[in-house]
């Protein structure tokens, strides 16, 4: 169970929203293993997902949306999803995974060990992804959501979130020297791999991976192959990637980068990009940290230049036992070529039990 207190002040309003944590949501689930004679395993992987109210994502309808508060009717709404459903079978030579699951390149760029990681992390529309950045005048119309100008180019499905998981087959390398290979297929014919690292240097652990997508075209209009927002503007493919290192004394850093190439782009549109910083300290059971992120030109739809800015400060405590309290405040901007817009004030208390 994942839950916040999410406080927003977007220029206009100010309202006060209890919403699931996208960072790590609110799910439970089944996961079982099965030595065979022939030295092979089996295992499978079934997990649900309960997100009432989502703070985050911008195509799930009860995020926070841009009128812009929660209604009871939208909580309600909430029920039971599929996360996982996936079965695998393993040997020396590796693992297959089949099944809706993660792809070579989920989490690519949310690699992260630097601190307060419950709500602070690349995923910026994790939070209040459904708020919508305001024009600066009297009406406060809604320009753009925080979904559609935030993303991490994180996986296949990395607009929004919205294929974290999809159904694919993918493979798994064995483990050498603390590297791994992955590659995946996923039903629409997207086809992604990555290489991913983790282990221990002298005094530092350090823990990183980069992925490539190749999106297939061909299948754009149907929503399971390459994301496409207009007709022109379809994404080709996308290099991702991220690292984190901590010091035994408990300082870490995090840094990760994203771009997408479009094919048949529209005249002035550029190429989708993001970089990620972050500073972290940890001692004991606490944990601190700031990060800074920019998002370039990430809403297809449009030709007007676009740049989004976020910066944050968070702090952790760990009582143990898979409790976790942290608080949050993020200040979000949006540069909109024609249009001046009002920054985003987040505010969140988070409380997370894990067992």
């Amino acid at each position: 169970m994942n839950k916040s207190v999410l406080v927003y002040d977007d220029g206009r309003d100010t309202e006060v929203n209890f919403v699931d944590n996208d960072k790590s949501s609110t799910r439970f689930g089944l996961r079982g293993s099965q030595a065979l004679s022939n030295g092979l395993t089996a295992s499978v992987l079934l997990e649900a997902e309960v997100q009432s109210n989502q703070g985050a994502s911008n195509d799930i309808a009860q995020r926070v949306a841009p009128n812009q508060a929660s209604t009871p009717a939208a909580i309600a709404a909430a029920g039971i999803t599929e996360r996982h459903t996936r079965v695998g079978l393993a040997g020396n030579w590796g693992a297959v995974f089949v099944g809706r699951t993660g792809t070579a390149t989920d989490g690519i760029t949310e690699i992260d060990i630097a601190g307060a990681d419950d709500v602070l992390g690349s995923g910026v529309d994790r939070f209040g992804g459904g708020l919508s950045f305001r024009q600066n005048n009297i009406a406060g119309t809604p320009v753009r959501t925080v979904g559609e100008v935030f993303d991490n180019l994180d996986g296949i499905g990395s607009r929004s979130h919205a294929g974290d998981r999809v159904q694919s087959i993918r493979y798994d390398s064995p483990i050498f020297n603390g590297f791994q290979a992955r590659i995946a297929t996923a039903q629409g014919g997207d086809i992604d791999a990555a290489v991913l690292y983790s282990g221990k240097i002298d005094a530092f652990e350090v823990r990183g991976g980069v992925g490539y997508v190749a999106f297939n075209n061909g299948n754009a209009s149907t929503g399971g192959g390459a994301v496409t927002n207009v007709t022109n503007d379809i994404l080709d493919h996308q290099w991702a990637g991220s690292v984190s290192v901590k010091h035994d004394s408990g300082i870490g850093g995090t840094f990760a980068y994203g771009q997408q190439s479009l094919d048949r782009k529209s005249a002035g549109n550029d190429d989708p990009s993001f970089y990620y910083v972050k500073l972290g300290y940890t001692w004991d059971a606490f944990e601190v940290a700031a990060d800074y992120s920019h998002h370039s030109d990430m809403f297809i739809a449009t030709t007007v230049d676009h740049d989004a800015t976020a910066w944050g400060l968070a702090g952790q405590y760990n009582m143990g036992n898979g409790v976790s309290l942290a608080a949050l405040y993020r200040h979000l901007d949006l540069d909109l070529t024609g249009t001046s817009t009002d920054a985003i004030h987040l505010y969140a208390l988070n409380l997370r039990v894990k067992f």
